[in-house]
């Protein structure tokens, strides 16, 4: 049953796959590859930490393309360009320049927000916020200082700093534990993605449009398009590229000149509504971002319309819950599962189409496994490998046992972790089989839809308490979840979404996949290991919430993932959670509801919603949801205008102002970034 096509003509990315083998010797593993590679993300690890702590404003390391990343690569890009117009070879090849970009962004997603971030601050907040009452007795009893920073004057210098130097002897035991836990955690995530990939880039052909402006850069002087072609698709990423430098540049000037005026681009107009039930539509936002507005016309219009369409029904659902008085109409948050249990929908939604998308490539993992069992059981009994006819590096499954015995390795250790810390070992289970589940399904929203704003539906934790309660769980089990918040809270630098990315890139330019991908998991843990030794320091010089008012990656790191944790703590120890019928009929009508989407749009070329766009209706963080209603509106509205009254020709030409609205805003935040430098930090965020 094919539930998650992707649509063919006009309405996606035209096809590179002309271009792919464009230079037969171009997919391989060079030395320049690897040592530029490990090189970069020196500079990626250290600009984010100056960027997102001490400067604030614009986030270098997301969400996606995140900006040190994309910037680093672009001064190559223009590097690699002025060569070839001065007669020279270029000094990397199109498959490594595309190699580079993807293996810099894995990088970059993690040294931030998307882990280095609330991890820090997640192993010494609860020492720091746990001040009264039971999480203040339990804290010290159950968080051993091998797990957490356990010291109340290490865990203070962290949030306060005030210069003082960072106590290494208070971090090394459990850095070095939770980097046990990070590299099969990392493993994993990698090796989810190298599984998928094949299905979603070579037979799904899904439009990727995350990465179309990068792939159209590399692909310019290849392009076997007219000059006139060129010189009109030019003009139009040209035209596009003036609307967010306009509006951005009105914007910095005025940070640093408030006496020059500025567009308005985020609008809070919550306060239009005050009287019940309508405060249910709370909030309100009419945001534009030209990056999104950008990215959603290059996605595929049937899941953009449906992101927007099920934002609006989400606020409609809520008014109806407020007006009949079966809740409050409040829209999130909450230690329990509440009517009309939006967050327990959108879980059965994202479990329904993890099942749907592992169900449409279970020919293909079947092959992955099959392979890989008979590979490791002849290299056991001394047969050598399987010998059998292969069409291509591409098409042999036997490349496929590293990231498959990598995927199931990388869980067994997650799971012994978890329960050689304290976790039962079948909460871990399902507690990392839903965060997969969740990983999963967000990377197909990203790889598909071309939302970089991704969002989870739920906490795990909260998930399973919800529909089994907490009784079962020791006081030890429920202090210790406080440290795993970090994991699902926000998601919009998540890992596995960024690394399918990369693996579009990857297929671009031929590479070989496991070099590839070693590489790429080499180069995520030297950024981890630069960037907690740059950030740490910081953090005690300058105080984690002293520099947080100036980032709001950073609120979100060292505020509410740690303060989540200790106050989900500090309830269930006071008031143990029941199991709640409503939130598990929340999320099997949730299921329910993704498997009829799913089964009308195999069966209905004309029905316009996609199950992806109904599993965003109850996510954790709705406000984030709601900020990106009006540009990805915008986007789609754009898009369907052009199809229907542009032809090719049009379509074209607007999808190269597309391309230059992505364009315009990261040369912003780029420019954003060099005033920061030099004359202080603004205070300005174009996103």
């Amino acid at each position: 049953m094919r539930t998650l096509e992707q649509h063919t003509g006009p309405d996606i990315a035209p096809s590179m796959d002309s271009s792919r083998n464009m230079q037969a010797d171009e997919g391989v593993l060079r030395f320049r590859l690897i040592f530029a590679a490990l090189v970069g993300v020196v500079p990626i690890a250290i600009a984010v930490q100056w960027s997102d702590l001490l400067v604030g404003g614009t986030m270098m390391a997301g969400p996606f393309p995140p900006l040190a990343a994309s910037l680093l690569w672009c001064a190559l890009l223009l590097f690699q360009h002025l060569a070839k117009r001065q007669g020279r070879t270029p000094v990397f090849r199109r498959s490594e320049m595309l190699a580079l970009l993807g293996i810099w962004i894995a990088a970059n997603m993690v040294v931030g927000r998307g882990l280095l971030h609330p991890l820090l601050a997640s192993l010494a907040g609860p020492t720091y916020y746990a001040r009264s009452g039971a999480i203040a007795r339990a804290v010290p009893r159950d968080l051993p200082d091998w797990l957490a920073v356990t010291k109340k004057e290490a865990a203070r210098g962290f949030f306060e700093g005030h210069g003082v130097p960072v106590p290494w002897d208070q971090w090394r035991a459990p850095l070095i534990t939770w980097g046990l836990f990070f590299l099969p955690f990392l493993m994993a995530n990698v090796s989810l993605c190298v599984l998928f990939e094949q299905v979603w880039v070579r037979h799904e052909k899904l439009s990727f449009p995350l990465v179309m402006l990068p792939i159209e850069a590399v692909n310019e002087n290849q392009s076997a398009r007219s000059a006139s072609t060129n010189a009109g698709f030019r003009k139009a990423i040209f035209i596009g590229m003036m609307a967010p430098l306009l509006l951005h540049g009105f914007g910095v000037a005025h940070a640093y000149l408030p006496g020059i005026p500025c567009i308005p681009f985020f609008n809070d107009v919550s306060m239009v509504v005050t009287a019940q039930p309508w405060t249910a539509m709370r909030p309100l936002y009419f945001n534009f971002y030209p990056l999104l507005v950008g990215l959603t016309f290059l996605a595929p219009t049937d899941v953009t319309f449906s992101v927007w369409f099920f934002l609006l029904l989400n606020k409609l659902e809520m008014v109806i819950a407020g007006a009949s008085g079966w809740s409050d109409g409040a829209a999130g948050g909450g230690m329990n599962p509440f009517p009309p249990y939006l967050e327990e929908q959108s879980a059965g939604a994202f479990i329904a189409l993890f099942c749907i998308l592992v169900w449409n490539a279970r020919s293909h993992l079947k092959r992955i496994a099959g392979s890989a069992v008979r590979v490791s059981s002849r290299a056991v009994h001394g047969k050598g490998a399987d010998k059998g006819p292969t069409a291509s590096g591409e098409d042999d499954y036997r490349s496929y046992r590293t990231p498959f015995w990598g995927f199931v390795l990388g869980v067994c250790g997650v799971l012994f972790w978890c329960f050689r810390t304290g976790l039962p070992l079948w909460f871990a289970a399902c507690f990392f089989g839903f965060y997969f589940a969740v990983a999963l399904v967000l990377s197909r929203l990203m790889a598909e839809g071309g939302v970089s704003w991704i969002l989870a539906p739920i906490l795990p934790d909260k998930l399973i308490f919800g529909l089994l309660g907490s009784g079962m769980m020791t006081q030890t089990t429920v202090t210790r979840l406080a440290l795993h918040v970090q994991h699902l809270r926000d998601t919009r630098q998540m890992i596995s979404p960024a690394v399918m990315q990369t693996g579009k890139l990857r297929d671009e330019g031929g590479i070989p996949r496991v070099g590839f991908y070693v590489l790429l998991f080499a180069c995520m843990l030297l950024a981890l290991v630069v960037g907690a030794g740059t950030a740490l320091p910081l953090f005690y010089g300058h105080g984690a919430l002293v520099l947080a008012p100036n980032s709001d990656g950073l609120m979100m790191s060292a505020s509410v993932v740690p303060l989540t944790g200790i106050n989900q703590a500090s309830s269930r120890l006071i008031h143990p959670i029941r199991a709640s019928a409503g939130g598990a009929s929340g999320l099997i009508f949730g299921l329910i509801i993704t498997l009829i989407l799913s089964i009308l749009r195999t069966h209905f070329l004309w029905w316009p919603l996609h199950p992806l766009g109904y599993a965003l209706t109850g996510t954790l963080q709705l406000g984030y949801a709601n900020k990106m209603l009006c540009s990805i509106f915008l986007g789609w509205m754009f898009k369907m205008l052009a199809l229907r009254f542009g032809g090719a020709r049009g379509y074209r030409y607007l999808r190269g102002a597309a391309l230059g609205l992505v364009l315009g805003d990261l040369m912003v935040g780029g420019v954003l970034k060099l005033l920061d430098a030099l004359f202080g930090p603004s205070g300005y965020a174009i996103f």
